[in-house]
């Protein structure tokens, strides 16, 4: 399998729910998704700008192996995100403080000039300069796939609709779904998966609606953030490997679920004791 690339934030998570105390947390979406596809197989690196209140990421002892050699250190404090939740699970708000993730779009173009032929995942997020990053990708013939976030999916669908037929999945939440249909119309893509937290997901493969996935129902929910991202590594690295898209699916919709189940990766972090 090809090394995949994951552009995107890892950032310090500050995540607010109606009736929880505030939880401080390891995140973004590089990081989720990168942990969640090497959970499953899938040689992945992160492309991510850090600072150094995250440079010890390789020594924290609850993540899998993976490429840490791309990412890139940068003299600002990692980018940080106060994530607000209402009582239905659902994002009313971020604060953001980019900080060194104001350094991802050039680091991006730098690791797509070195390493064209691996396989891309953009997570669309600010800062990144999206059109810059996709069109590039395009333009090198680099394989690639996408995801977005709600709070800034009605600006970045739009800025990245002249090159999401060429992205191999692209992945969405259901509101996110409806719009990258009004943006690119019924088949915006060859395959694009929707969620829908704990409603059923489904794939669309060629414009043709495969049957939906309902997610296993928990007696406990510790998390929701990185939810969708997990689902989304687990996928790729199911169909890098050759599974079948609904089989793929089913698979991923399962490892998301286990990941609201676990507890966050809260802060302070270990470190890996010495081998």
């Amino acid at each position: 399998m090809k090394r995949t690339i994951v552009i995107g934030n890892i950032s310090l998570d500050h995540i607010h729910r109606p009736g929880h105390q505030p939880v401080h947390q390891l995140g973004g979406a590089a990081l989720h998704l990168a942990v969640a596809a090497a959970r499953t197989g899938l040689p992945v690196a992160p492309g991510a700008a850090v600072g150094s209140d995250l440079a010890r990421l390789p020594d924290d002892p609850r993540l899998p192996a993976l490429d840490w050699t791309l990412l890139h250190h940068a003299p600002e404090p990692s980018a940080a995100f106060t994530i607000h939740y209402d009582d239905t699970d659902t994002v009313t708000a971020v604060d953001t403080a980019y900080g060194a993730a104001e350094h991802l779009t050039d680091h991006a173009l730098h690791l797509i000039d070195r390493y064209p032929h691996a396989a891309f995942h953009v997570s669309c997020r600010h800062p990144l300069h999206v059109p810059a990053v996709l069109s590039t990708l395009a333009a090198r013939g680099c394989s690639y796939s996408l995801d977005f976030h709600l709070p800034s999916a009605p600006h970045l669908i739009p800025a990245a609709a002249p090159w999401l037929r060429q992205a191999a999945t692209i992945f969405v939440n259901a509101e996110e779904h409806a719009l990258l249909t009004l943006t690119a119309g019924p088949r915006p893509g060859p395959e694009v998966v929707i969620s829908d937290g704990p409603r059923p997901a489904r794939v669309v493969l060629n414009g043709r609606a495969l049957p939906p996935v309902t997610p296993p129902a928990l007696p406990t929910v510790r998390q929701i953030t990185g939810a969708g991202d997990t689902l989304a590594g687990t996928y790729l690295a199911h169909r890098a490997r050759g599974l079948p898209a609904p089989a793929a699916l089913t698979r991923a919709v399962q490892a998301a679920s286990r990941h609201t189940a676990h507890m966050p990766l809260t802060l302070p972090a270990p470190r890996r004791a010495p081998s």
